[in-house]
């Protein structure tokens, strides 16, 4: 993943500055962040600018999971392959190609980024509503790999709601869900808020079921990430 890395960071070198141009961004709960290290970084996922955002105020290089459809989209699709990028089925299906890739940032000690609401938030379409149900899978990857969770939100101070550019027939053309094709709206942010929280300790979901463990870590993580939103920085 040197490569990766090298190139991600180079990009994110090359956007950040109109990044922040476009959006007033503040960070808090930035001691919180896991400096060195395998770590899984969650957060909310309301907007097509969120791995932006939240790579501007994370000093670490990212290898971002994404639905797999997204890597069909020109551009995008070449960039978010030199820059780490990890495609995983929207069903929560995920090929043995990146299931190594996974392992791959764990063994080099890097970070994993998730948005364990998907793009469900978006379908939804509702930018008033909180955080819709999470996919499990990334609380898979957390017990499975033994890699603590570092939780985050991005909260909207100010921001607007636009038309989706690129028109749904197109949408369809390049493969994408009837879902996605049909999503009318995108928040564009104009000044928010991305706070961290503590991480969560992987070592206290190992008893017990696979499966219940990952409902637990889940709920566990989800609960963090509400709370952040609510304003409590760190557990009491």
């Amino acid at each position: 993943m040197e490569k990766e890395a090298k190139t991600y960071l180079r990009i994110k070198n090359f956007v950040a500055p109109f990044i922040g141009l476009a959006v007033n961004i503040s960070a808090y709960g930035t001691e919180n962040i896991v400096t060195n290290g395998k770590v899984i970084l969650t957060c909310n996922h309301r907007s097509d600018m969120d791995p932006f955002i939240l790579s501007y105020t994370f000093p670490r290089f990212i290898s971002w999971i994404a639905a797999e459809y997204t890597f069909r989209i020109p551009i995008f699709r070449d960039l978010a392959k030199i820059a780490g990028g990890i495609p995983m089925s929207i069903d929560g299906n995920i090929s043995i190609g990146s299931i190594k890739m996974i392992q791959q940032v764990f063994k080099k000690g890097e970070t994993l980024g998730i948005f364990p609401e998907g793009h469900d938030y978006m379908v939804k379409n509702d930018f008033k509503s909180g955080m819709v149900d999470f996919h499990s899978g990334f609380a898979a990857f957390s017990i499975r790999n033994k890699v603590d969770i570092l939780p985050s939100v991005i909260i909207p101070v100010e921001e607007s709601y636009s038309d989706i550019p690129i028109p749904p027939i197109v949408r369809s053309f390049m493969g994408m869900p009837k879902e996605v094709c049909d999503i009318k709206k995108r928040a564009i942010y104009k000044k928010v808020k991305v706070i961290y929280g503590e991480k969560v300790d992987h070592r206290d979901f190992l008893s017990g079921t696979l499966e219940e463990n990952m409902k637990q870590l889940s709920d566990t993580v989800r609960n963090r990430m509400i709370a952040l939103q609510e304003g409590q920085y760190a557990e009491a």
